[in-house]
């Protein structure tokens, strides 16, 4: 590391480390009170609320980063900028993109590591986080009637209905199905009906089909106990699982079995590919910060923040128009994820790319 990479280093590490500090606890805050009335009604102990949003932090600080590293680059390049500390650096024969490198590569260091803690930390760190919120704060969101229900087990078996009687603990239209270690079927049951009886479902009129090497064996059945007690009415009743509790390679295998069952999956492959555009905002959104506040001169705080708000609404508006139109099938799940980066990493190349030199 050269002299002009720690300096230009530890002027962006100060700046970000406030606002990182200053966003998350905004955020804790915010939700905090949004939900303090919610934990006061449920009679929820504090200690359970500092786990909520101690398992809650893993998201907070991928959500934030990208927005963090935006405003702490445009005030501390910007104040460079303004004391012509930049100038000079130009004057000394360093162009804008040899000055800028050392901001760049950090951003670029900060979207592998946001790419690991989404992948490692935050699946379990979310799992725990909506049981608490599932157990302490919707005792009584209870429906009586839950469509499109979609329950994976432990084993990679995953169990379907299209409607579930809560109170009645009852399911209709029903799919199991079992699969072997590279994802192919091993095994399909399909049932009209099924109840709760005891510890397990029993499932009425349907078929069995066991596919082997040999080919399909194939089974009628009016009645039809299941080996397995998960999931139970109370599973079933409880939520859906969310892709932010599964990492990448999780997800893509448990939509390579929604797919195999004969499901739609193309929401869930959005947010796949989510998973990897969306660290990636920490660098773009540090290409298109960098340049503007090299130009700035005379602008202070105020101008870096309200710029950052601005693009990052922009950015996060886009997002979700991707994630809308890809959910809806409008645009293939890759591009509907990664439109938003495409877009803003064209304006930040054009705005390097215009900015003197």
């Amino acid at each position: 590391m050269t002299i002009i990479d720690g300096y230009m280093f530890r002027r962006v590490a100060k700046p970000l480390l406030f606002v990182f500090v200053a966003f998350v606890g905004i955020f804790v805050l915010v939700d905090l009170f949004d939900h303090a009335n919610k934990f006061i009604d449920n009679d929820v102990p504090v200690s359970i609320v500092i786990q909520y949003y101690l398992y809650y932090m893993p998201w907070i600080v991928v959500l934030t980063a990208p927005v963090a590293m935006l405003l702490a680059t445009l005030l501390s390049v910007g104040k460079l900028s303004r004391q012509n500390e930049v100038m000079a650096m130009k004057g000394s024969g360093l162009s804008l993109y040899r000055i800028l490198a050392p901001i760049l590569a950090l951003a670029l260091l900060m979207s592998v590591a946001g790419l690991l803690v989404a992948e490692i930390l935050l699946p379990p760190a979310s799992r725990q986080r909506l049981e608490i919120k599932e157990t302490h704060l919707r005792r009584s969101a209870d429906q009586t009637i839950r469509t499109d229900v979609i329950y994976l087990r432990p084993d990679g078996t995953i169990f379907l209905a299209r409607r579930f009687n809560v109170r009645k603990q009852t399911l209709e239209e029903i799919t199991v199905e079992e699969f072997n270690d590279d994802s192919s079927p091993k095994m399909r049951i399909d049932a009209t009906s099924g109840h709760w009886v005891g510890d397990h479902w029993v499932l009425q009129n349907g078929q069995v089909r066991n596919f082997t090497p040999d080919g399909e064996r194939l089974e009628n059945f009016e009645l039809h106990d299941l080996a397995f007690a998960e999931p139970s009415p109370e599973d079933l009743r409880t939520r859906k699982l969310e892709p932010e509790e599964l990492g990448y390679f999780d997800l893509r295998s448990y939509i390579t079995k929604i797919r195999a069952s004969g499901n739609d999956s193309t929401d869930l492959a959005v947010q796949l590919q989510l998973k990897l555009a969306f660290p990636f905002a920490i660098l773009i959104m540090t290409l298109i910060g960098a340049p503007l506040a090299a130009g700035i001169r005379r602008s202070g705080f105020a101008l870096a923040f309200t710029a950052a708000l601005a693009l990052s609404f922009v950015y996060f508006g886009l997002i979700q128009v991707g994630d809308v139109l890809g959910s809806q099938g409008i645009l293939p799940p890759v591009l509907a994820a990664w439109m938003g980066n495409i877009v803003f990493g064209a304006i930040g190349v054009w705005l390097l790319a215009r900015a003197p030199k």
